[in-house]
């Protein structure tokens, strides 16, 4: 079971971070979720986490409002740009 405590200090608070196999392809998504301004979705370009991935790609986004996770993926996978991975990472 995932747990979310650490030595009494309360929750972690996870990052949601979504990887690419190219810059291009982080910069087509970020333009996507962009110019889909009605469904509001929260997310940040961010310096991909070290040792998250094989990628030469240094960029990667990261998600603000967890509910929206499915949701951003499987509206990029619409828009055929599909992530290379979906991580759950701490801060």
């Amino acid at each position: 079971m995932f747990n979310n405590f650490r030595n009494n200090e309360g929750p972690q608070r996870m990052r949601i971070i979504i990887t690419f196999e190219t810059t291009h392809k982080v910069l087509a998504a970020e333009k996507a979720l962009k110019s889909a301004k009605e469904k509001n979705f929260r997310f940040r370009p961010t310096p991909t986490p070290p040792g998250l991935t094989d990628s030469v790609c240094g960029m990667a986004l990261e998600i603000l409002n967890k509910e929206q996770k499915q949701l951003i993926v499987d509206f990029l996978t619409s828009q055929q740009i599909a992530p290379q991975g979906v991580f759950e990472v701490e801060r």
